[in-house]
């Protein structure tokens, strides 16, 4: 499966504490070897509030949680938020 990286996500990473951004990478690579989300063994879950047809999901690491948009066969990873922030701006409307 292929990942796709938003500039948005990369930014947000980066400021980070190393702890999470090392989870981060655990999760991204298991994402990596599986053929899907469902067999890729992260803890994923499908926001609630998003329009017909479309596939947003997040992936938690710790207290934070990965906002990603799932196009079978390939990931959109869009950002990285705290809990808290995550579901006030994610997913996108």
């Amino acid at each position: 499966m292929e990942i796709i990286y938003k500039k948005r996500f990369v930014k947000e990473l980066v400021k980070l504490p190393a702890k999470i951004q090392s989870g981060v990478k655990d999760v991204l690579d298991k994402l990596k070897k599986a053929d899907s989300l469902e067999a890729s063994g992260v803890d994923y879950k499908l926001m609630e509030g998003q329009r017909k047809g479309q596939s947003y999901y997040r992936i938690r690491v710790g207290s934070y949680r990965i906002g990603i948009e799932y196009v079978k066969p390939d990931i959109i990873v869009v950002m990285i938020a705290s809990r808290g922030d995550v579901y006030k701006i994610f997913p996108p409307q």
